[in-house]
């Protein structure tokens, strides 16, 4: 696995601004994105906006981005690099 990129990107949850972190992965076989909330794993997108994985365990406050309007900011920005 080869680590390409790393950006940070700002979504608006409510009335606040949560910064997240977007990794592009290269596996071999398929580039993923992970995202991240205060060095937090929350999920994994393919390049198609797919998701691969869902951390389940994490906290309410971070499950908020598992919303397809929040997802939709994420999934723009992959599909801008495509």
């Amino acid at each position: 696995m080869e680590k390409l990129k790393t950006e940070p990107i700002r979504i608006r949850l409510n009335e606040d601004t949560e910064e997240y972190l977007l990794e592009e992965k290269d596996h071999g076989d398929l580039v993923v994105y992970d995202i991240y909330r205060q060095d937090r794993y929350l999920l994994t997108l393919a390049k198609d906006g797919s998701i691969l994985f869902m951390n389940f365990d994490a906290d309410k406050k971070d499950k908020e981005i598992f919303k397809l309007s929040h997802l939709n900011h994420f999934i723009e920005k992959i599909q801008a690099v495509l």
